[in-house]
Formats: structure tokens, C-alpha cells, sequence
């Protein structure tokens, strides 16, 4: 790797693990520290990186003018994320009022795992319901508020609250094969028991368990490998809830679980990156690595694509907000599904089949 994807990785790890970054990386050039910058922005880690950045020595710094930059920008993710925090607590109460039990599932249920949670880029509120019918019921309850919501594809539903978009999945988990649906509605109920909590303005908000937590981020990742590509964020999450639940008994149950799905050989691609490229140690996964299956390649895929496919490349002549557009889609569905075919084929199969059929089910209703 050149000195680039070097320093951002040793920073990345640094603040992901609360350790000091490797030395050999630095000092920096302005031009580079502005590129790492750029490339922190586009993967969604900004505030991650910026915590590594603060364990480097005075003398290896970035410019003064990039931190005040980068300040600034931390300041107005953590706001953010408090604002967030403030709608998930409002939007709970009234699930808790209406008698529905609703799921906090990625983004903020996982930025619970992180050491500095503020840091972590927000994105969208995620829910998911115990079942359809506490989906509709929610739905309903959406629309009879005079709140514009769209059925999504994928069996999901969107609309926006207080400048945040709410996502309600009638599903927990992104996982496209029919032919494991009981398998999985068992898996839920089973699960249900360990189910955590997470506390947000003094209320009590339900996450899913430990093991629940692994499939829903793991197959939220390579369903969006699948599509359009992921960002660095997603990665840490994935690293970060193996981090806090790898003392969770339950957890020795993963390697079966993910057989079952057939998507093991894909995980492992996945856990390869985690060691290798974030850092992680490796008595945090649930089970032993397979070294020889290199992962270098999908390393570069998501280098390239950015955050879910936003950016054709790390850099763009627009540093801070660009343009978003995804172009030739669906030559980029077909390359992906060539790539990832050999490690989960039921999925490389299901999810555009899927995705396709709840498209045209929510046109048909409306």
C-alpha cells in the first residue's frame, strides 16, 4: 500500500481501538493530510479517524487550517447524533404507548459499541417489527399522522421526521433466500430472550441480541455488496459488535448459523478484512479465520466505490458534499454478482430476484 492507505488505515485502527497509531506512517505532507481527509469523508469515518489523530505527537499534526476544518465537522456529527438520539427516544415512547415492539437495529443501536458513540457517522433510524402485522400497524399509524411514507423495495417502508429519515424493515435481517425464512422466524423467536436495551434520554429502547446483532449487520453489508458497495463504516460496525459481544455464549453458535444461510464462505472473506486491514484481533471472532482465502480484492472494491456507491473513485474534484449519482447500474449489479456468486450464491441469486418483486408488489398497491 502506498503512504496514503497506510496512514489512514493506522489512524482508522487507532481510533477504532483506542491505541496509538503506528509511527512509521508519519509525518505527513499537507497535500497527503488533505487526501486522508478527502478519503475519511468518503468512507464515513471521519470522526473515527479524528480520534486517531488525536493520539499522534504534536509534531505530526496536521495543518492547522485542516484541523480547525475537521473540528468543525466533528462538531456539527456529534450535534447531530444527539439531535438523533433525541428523536429515537420520542419516536420509542410512542411505539412503548401503542403497544409495539420495535427493534433499534443498526446505526445508533450500533454506535452504542463503539468507545466514543458520538464519533460514529449517523445515517438514517432504523426499526424493525416482531412481525407483519406490528409492521403495518406502525405504517398506519405513519400515514394517519398525515406523514408522507413510501413503501421501499426489499419490504421496507421510508419517510422523513424532524430531518431524519426512519426506515421500519419488516424484516430484521437482510437476507434474500426463501428457503431459510422458517429458519430464520425460529432464530428470531429463539433470540427474543436475549434481546438488549439500550438507554436514550432515560428510556429504555430494545436492540436485538447478540447474535441477531451480528446477522443484521453482517447481512446488511453484503446485501449492499451486493448492489452498490458499502463504506468503512459499516466495517467498523461489524468490527465493533464483534468486539462487544465476543464473550456472549451464544455466540459459539455463529459458525453454524451462518452455514445454515450459506453465506460462511462470505463471511470469511469479511473476517479477513476485519484482521487484516482494520486490526482486529482475532480472539473477537466467533470462530477460527480461514488465512488463506485472500480478501484483497473486495478491500479495493469498497476503496473504490465509497460510501454505498456514491463515489466512482477515492477522489473526487468535490471535497465535501458532492453531487451523489450512481451510474451504469445495472452493468455494476452484474459485475457484482460475478464477484460474490462463489461466496454466497443463494443470495447472489435471491437479492435482485427479491428486491425486483417487492419493487413491482408496492407499485401494484399503490
Amino acid at each position: 500500500m502506498d503512504t496514503l492507505y497506510k496512514s489512514f488505515f493506522a489512524l482508522l485502527r487507532s481510533g477504532l481501538w483506542n491505541r496509538e497509531p503506528e509511527s512509521e506512517c508519519f509525518p505527513l505532507s499537507p497535500e497527503m493530510w488533505e487526501k486522508v481527509y478527502i478519503l475519511a469523508r468518503k468512507q464515513t469515518v471521519e470522526g473515527i479517524v479524528y480520534d486517531g489523530i488525536l493520539r499522534l505527537p504534536d509534531a505530526h499534526l496536521p495543518p492547522k487550517d485542516l484541523i480547525l476544518r475537521w473540528i468543525v465537522v466533528i462538531d456539527a456529527l456529534e450535534k447531530r447524533n444527539q439531535q438523533m438520539n433525541k428523536v429515537i427516544g420520542e419516536m420509542n415512547d410512542e411505539f412503548t404507548t401503542n403497544h409495539i415492539t420495535a427493534f433499534l437495529t443498526k446505526g445508533q443501536g450500533v454506535a452504542v459499541c463503539y468507545p466514543n458513540p458520538l464519533r460514529r457517522r449517523c445515517g438514517d433510524i432504523d426499526w424493525s417489527f416482531s412481525d407483519k402485522q406490528t409492521f403495518e400497524k406502525a405504517y398506519e399509524r405513519v400515514r394517519k399522522r398525515g406523514i408522507p411514507i413510501e413503501r421501499q423495495a426489499g419490504f421496507s417502508a421510508g419517510f422523513v421526521l424532524k430531518d431524519f429519515m426512519i426506515e421500519y424493515h419488516r424484516y430484521l435481517l437482510d437476507i434474500s433466500n426463501p428457503f431459510v425464512y422458517k429458519y430464520l422466524k425460529e432464530l428470531q423467536h429463539q433470540e427474543f430472550i436475549h434481546s438488549g436495551c439500550l438507554e436514550v434520554y432515560g428510556k429504555k429502547v430494545l436492540l436485538p441480541s447478540p447474535v441477531l446483532s451480528h446477522l443484521t449487520v453482517n447481512s446488511h453489508i453484503l446485501k449492499h455488496l451486493l448492489s452498490f458497495g458499502i463504506s468503512f463504516r459499516q466495517l467498523c460496525d461489524s468490527a465493533r459488535v464483534y468486539h462487544a459481544y465476543h464473550q456472549c455464549a451464544e455466540i459459539k453458535q455463529m459458525q453454524q448459523i451462518y452455514r445454515k444461510l450459506g453465506i460462511y464462505r462470505w463471511v470469511q472473506l469479511l473476517n479477513n478484512l476485519l484482521v487484516n486491514y482494520l486490526g482486529m484481533p482475532e480472539e473477537y471472532l466467533p470462530f477460527p479465520l480461514k488465512k488463506k482465502q485472500k480478501a484483497d480484492w473486495m478491500m479495493m472494491d469498497i476503496l473504490k466505490s465509497g460510501n454505498f456507491g456514491f463515489y466512482g473513485s477515492p477522489f473526487s474534484k468535490e471535497k465535501d458534499e458532492p453531487q451523489i449519482k450512481r451510474k451504469f447500474v445495472w452493468l455494476q449489479l452484474s459485475v457484482r454478482f460475478v464477484r460474490y456468486v462463489q461466496y454466497a450464491p443463494w443470495e447472489a441469486i435471491w437479492f435482485p430476484l427479491v428486491h425486483t418483486f417487492s419493487h413491482l408488489k408496492n407499485k401494484i398497491s399503490r
